[in-house]
């Protein structure tokens, strides 16, 4: 049982409670929101930076590949125009012999062959035991190749073909030159000397010079037994040089004739870009490379500004997020006070809403809200046609226990006895109150005359019960008198308050009349 029911109070929290609810979302959306922000700045960093890096790398293929097919077609040409000098020297050497008397004539043509070709440093021809029989410089000149290596080559295999030799220094001028020779024979098919044509490094020197390989960048020129030729930059100590077990001709043994890699070169040990050709017709390799450092000069460069810019915009997102953060953390604790003012206004309001409608002294509910409760039920049940029961009570001889005992014991008196009604009363429905001074009322909506006897005995037994000492009442105990009246359905006389108040009333001064510590009821008419 309720004393006193509760009173409706306005929601002022309302508008608290519904950022409560959406604050834990806005704060993790913001999370998820700057995160994947974060991770898509990331994610375009480095798409942007590994992008620019296969780029390069693209440029830098693409570009040695170029170069070695320059450096190639360069060979070739240069190679092929020997190797037909060679043939045709060969040709005229069958057909007028090969010695001291046809040498002044084939001296002239010699001369003729070399004339306008840059990269011919010299046209000689060797008889069979290797003296100079003819020379394109236009002057008889003595001297003997026989100790020279390609010499001896032709010398001890019956091959008619060009052959290339490693380079050496010129007998005749001193300067650095590739020799391409060629085995001459008489009519028999025995040796009978050797045609040379030389080829001037210097004339590669040029080409190669022409090429833009950056800082560290190399280009060479090698037999395909690893026999380094010319490389640039030229350093004579290296030429002759065997780089057989070298990345790039491992790379051509197993990759064939044509290719691209990153390797390490054996010269200098640092890791190039190459591409590298085959000749078609010749045992020559020729090799462009680009250093991974100049490569990825400019792309470090660049790169490293792209990522201090993703850094700054980082920086950026993670001040915006933090000012967010702190805008949120302040609207919390603003929502926080909010919330713990208005708990405290709807304390506020509970208890002033419990003050105006509760008795102060005994807990119970007070005149004005008995009064309001005793309205609203009677309309009620006029319009439900439910009967609605009132039950006055009074503490008897209650003026001579005050003045016998004094108002502190007569006041817990009151509190006792409005205890004893309290726990009596067991329907929620129920309304127990505090009529005025030592008088008491219950309203029972939907109880009829049976029911409210019943309660009303109840509660005098439980006073009865509370054996409180009074020497003025003929009982020595507290006791109280009571009067029950019920208004039946249809019983449109009885719709106002005051003559139920009245009938019950009546009832209760019925009781105090007929010797007190009893329940008077009476059931109307229908």
């Amino acid at each position: 049982m309720h004393a006193v029911k509760d009173a409706p109070v306005i929601d002022a929290t309302a508008q608290p409670e519904v950022l409560s609810k959406h604050k834990r979302p806005v704060i993790v959306w913001a999370s998820i929101g700057f995160f994947c922000m974060c991770a898509m700045l990331l994610g375009m960093t480095i798409w942007i930076v590994w992008s620019s890096h296969a780029v390069r790398l693209r440029e830098a293929s693409a570009a040695t590949e170029n170069m070695a097919r320059a450096l190639a077609t360069q060979a070739y040409m240069e190679l092929e125009i020997a190797d037909a000098m060679l043939e045709d020297i060969a040709e005229h050497v069958r057909n007028e012999g090969n010695n001291d008397a046809t040498g002044e004539r084939l001296e002239s043509h010699l001369v003729q062959l070399s004339r306008n070709i840059v990269e011919i440093a010299g046209v000689f021809i060797f008889d069979s035991q290797g003296d100079w029989l003819a020379t394109s410089s236009g002057t008889r000149q003595d001297g003997n190749n026989a100790d020279r290596d390609y010499f001896i080559y032709h010398k001890t295999h019956a091959q008619l073909g060009s052959r290339i030799s490693a380079p050496v220094r010129s007998k005749s001028t001193g300067q650095w030159v590739l020799p391409v020779s060629r085995r001459v024979e008489s009519a028999d098919g025995s040796f009978a000397g050797v045609v040379l044509v030389t080829l001037g490094l210097a004339s590669f020197e040029r080409i190669y010079e022409s090429l833009s390989l950056g800082k560290t960048g190399t280009a060479f020129f090698a037999l395909d037994d690893g026999t380094l030729i010319y490389r640039r930059p030229f350093q004579p100590d290296v030429i002759g040089m065997d780089i057989s077990s070298g990345a790039l001709l491992r790379a051509y043994r197993e990759k064939g004739p044509v290719g691209t890699a990153m390797m390490t070169a054996k010269v200098d040990e640092i890791e190039r870009l190459y591409s590298y050709r085959h000749l078609e017709r010749f045992p020559v390799i020729v090799a462009a490379g680009l250093s991974k450092e100049d490569i990825f000069a400019e792309w470090q460069r660049l790169s490293m500004q792209i990522v201090l810019a993703s850094l700054a915009a980082g920086a950026a997102l993670l001040y915006l997020f933090r000012r967010l953060m702190r805008q949120i953390a302040v609207r919390d604790r603003i929502e926080a006070s909010l919330r713990q003012a208005t708990t405290e206004l709807r304390h506020a309001n509970a208890d002033l809403a419990a003050r105006a409608s509760q008795d102060g002294l005994t807990g119970l509910a007070n005149r004005r809200c008995f009064d309001e409760t005793l309205a609203h039920e009677l309309k009620r049940a006029q319009r439900s046609g439910h009967a609605v029961s009132l039950i006055m009570l009074d503490v008897d001889f209650f003026k001579k226990f005050n003045d016998q005992y004094g108002h502190v014991a007569g006041d817990a008196c009151l509190q006792s006895v409005a205890g004893a009604v309290a726990r009596s009363v067991g329907r929620a429905e129920d309304l127990a109150a505090r009529y005025g001074g030592e008088e008491f009322a219950v309203i029972m909506p939907g109880t009829n005359a049976a029911g409210a006897l019943e309660v009303a005995e109840a509660i005098r037994s439980a006073v009865e019960a509370l054996q409180i000492p009074h020497a003025a009442s003929a009982n020595g105990v507290v006791t109280v008198s009571l009067g029950a009246a019920t208004l039946q359905p249809g019983q449109e006389r009885r719709t106002e308050s005051s003559e139920l108040i009245r009938e019950a009333d009546t009832l209760l001064y019925q009781s105090k009349n007929t010797g007190r510590n009893r329940v008077s009821s009476s059931v109307p008419a229908a």
